[in-house]
């Protein structure tokens, strides 16, 4: 089963149905494409569901010094604002968020070498907070199926807002080896384990003087239970599930399990990411 309505779709890569997005969507990519950017400019750039939020309260935190930041990931989010021209007004370093594969991020932000932030999550976590938050979003819900078992064959094919997890990941994967200056890869699970230090790596890799009495004050201001308290008012529930590591397995069949094990195994064999699924 596919789609149940067709989303925006550009060189064969769904896009959310955002109101800009069912108007033009390759006139958006282009508009990103060639934003203006400013050498101080941040990108965070994931797949839906890997840990942008998060991203998004630890990145803003380091570059102001400051635990207490109020930063809207929606104001700075390509994809989804209305007006890209509203991002002239937010002061710089500017945090910047994409879900979109490498190759349709602001092409001067990639000649400048600027700082780009790619965090990786396995993509049976993926699917499954995919699931539970797509079927819901009023931006998504009419084009997904809500039976599991048609969403996760969706996903594995494709046939979701944005690329394949397998397409997008094998890509970021090969931009990493060669920028490996302007581009650093962090992985939900090891966020998880080793939090403290993923945030000096991050404060280290943007340049920015941080000691662990600092990043740990940072790092617990960035718990996913903190940020679901205080932008649980602002961004719909579903954006903010629980945000745990092996939660596929509460969805995942034996048999869907060992189908989609081999299809990974197939699509990422010569791939070096260290994924973890538990």
């Amino acid at each position: 089963m596919a789609l149940t309505k067709p989303l925006p779709c550009v060189d064969g890569m769904f896009l959310p149905a955002f109101p800009h997005m069912l108007k033009d969507a390759r006139q958006r990519l282009e508009d990103i494409s060639n934003l203006s950017t400013r050498k101080d400019d941040i990108i965070i750039g994931s797949y839906p569901k890997s840990g942008n939020h998060w991203m998004n309260e630890i990145v803003p935190r380091l570059l102001s010094k400051s635990q207490n930041i109020s930063h809207e990931l929606l104001h700075s989010f390509l994809d989804f604002l209305p007006d890209l021209k509203t991002l002239e007004s937010i002061s710089s370093p500017r945090v910047l968020t994409t879900h979109l594969p490498y190759r349709y991020l602001p092409k001067e932000h990639i000649e400048n070498a600027g700082k780009i932030i790619h965090i990786i999550r396995n993509p049976k976590d993926v699917v499954v907070s995919a699931f539970h938050h797509f079927t819901k979003d009023k931006y998504v819900l009419e084009y997904h199926s809500a039976i599991w078992e048609d969403f996760l064959d969706d996903f594995i094919r494709g046939d979701c807002a944005y690329i394949s997890w397998f397409d997008q990941e094998l890509e970021w994967e090969k931009v990493a080896l060669q920028n490996p200056d302007s581009v650093l890869v962090l992985y939900y699970e090891d966020m998880h384990k080793n939090g403290l230090e993923n945030v000096m790596r991050m404060s280290e890799f943007l340049g920015l003087p941080c000691d662990e009495t600092f990043a740990k004050i940072v790092l617990n201001e960035s718990t996913f239970k903190n940020v679901k308290e205080k932008k649980g008012s602002y961004y719909p529930i579903e954006f903010y599930r629980k945000g745990v590591i092996g939660d596929w397995k509460s969805k995942f069949t034996v048999a869907q399990n060992e189908k989609f094990d081999c299809i990974f195994k197939e699509k990422m064999k010569d791939s070096k990411l260290n994924i973890q699924f538990t």
